[in-house]
């Protein structure tokens, strides 16, 4: 799997997990996305474009809350 977006609740937890993969030297971009199936409210996606793989584990084992997890 080579990218993919994670999906959060909220804008803290996105950064938490950005600076988490950065610091593993995986690059990611937050984005704002509306709207999350039947939620009516907002979510942040972290965008990977490589190690996607990777990055789930990392994040899973760091217990960030991820809401949801769209592969490329």
């Amino acid at each position: 799997m080579n990218g993919g977006t994670v999906l959060f609740n909220s804008i803290t937890w996105a950064i938490r997990a950005q600076k988490l993969l950065n610091g593993q030297g995986i690059g990611s971009n937050i984005r704002k996305i509306s709207k999350v199936g039947q939620s009516k409210g907002c979510a942040y996606g972290l965008d990977v474009k490589k190690d996607f793989s990777k990055a789930l584990r990392i994040l899973e084992n760091s217990n960030i809350r991820i809401v949801d997890v769209i592969e490329a």
